[in-house]
């Protein structure tokens, strides 16, 4: 039964006045509910410990503000491929002339009062000229694009030359977004993708050890298992609120389990590189 159509049956076994207020405390407890999730899980990518991905996001988030701390230039043109919302955009303030967002149309923000260009496209083939952006931006993308040969040399074709390519891939992670998750890389495949490309100066960052890809792992499953593109979020989101308890304390003792014991380079859930197109 749809939405409206519920509304409608209720509405006939209730007065206007008492179907108003039914209404009124209906959106009140939605929107406490949603403050609740936010507080508790954050808000991507400022994800909580008790987030399913808060051990990939958090190292994503650490990492990029490492490499913008790097950029002097303040006039810089920035292409965020495979965009969504342009989540990190707000980590170039001070470093932006000109902030693109390239995805498929229906991917990209709506009622977006941020100064972000969105242009719909795939990262096969970029719709803009040789050597245009100083950055590009390439988060958890190229295990999901067709063809992710074409799609680097893609990104070298549109970079100036001493651009910056800064992304990220998981090493490891359950099936998600499905049926478009393709591949999952090593640091070695993504060393050799980069280099075939004509990227120089490449440095690669692994994230956690096995304790936190296990964590990950077990979070996301739970989370992830049953969620199918374009089907209402609610339920994820009551599983993520309802297991969050669950997810923090597993998230911690990973955290405290690969300090002690893990080894970030042989078993990271994520990785995240900088590269350079020569001059």
């Amino acid at each position: 039964m749809s939405k409206i159509a519920l509304e409608r049956i209720v509405k006939s076994q209730l007065t206007d006045q008492q179907f108003k207020l039914l209404r009124q405390v209906y959106w009140l407890g939605f929107s406490l509910y949603n403050k609740l999730y936010s507080w508790i899980l954050g808000k991507h990518p400022r994800n909580t410990i008790f987030s399913f991905n808060f051990h990939n996001i958090n190292h994503i988030n650490k990492f990029l503000r490492k490499v913008i701390s790097q950029i002097t230039n303040n006039q810089n043109y920035i292409v965020d491929v495979g965009a969504g919302n342009s989540p990190y955009y707000e980590y170039f303030t001070g470093k932006i002339a000109r902030y693109i967002a390239i995805d498929r149309f229906t991917s990209l923000a709506n009622d977006d009062e941020r100064q972000i260009e969105k242009l719909s496209g795939y990262a096969e083939n970029l719709p803009l000229e040789n050597e245009t952006a100083d950055i590009v931006l390439c988060n958890q993308v190229l295990e999901h694009v067709n063809d992710p040969i074409k799609a680097t040399t893609e990104i070298y074709r549109i970079l100036k030359p001493d651009g910056l390519f800064i992304g990220s891939v998981p090493h490891v992670s359950p099936i998600h977004l499905e049926p478009y998750d393709f591949r999952r890389y090593t640091d070695l495949g993504i060393k050799k993708l980069l280099e075939n490309a004509g990227f120089v100066d490449i440095k690669i960052e692994g994230n956690g050890g096995v304790y936190s890809t296990v964590a990950v792992i077990l979070a996301m499953d739970w989370m992830l298992s049953t969620r199918q593109e374009n089907k209402s979020q609610n339920l994820f989101r009551f599983r993520a609120l309802l297991l969050a308890p669950l997810v923090g304390f597993l998230n911690a003792i990973a955290i405290i389990l690969d300090r002690f014991l893990g080894d970030k380079q042989r078993t990271p859930a994520n990785l995240c590189w900088r590269a350079t197109k020569p001059l």
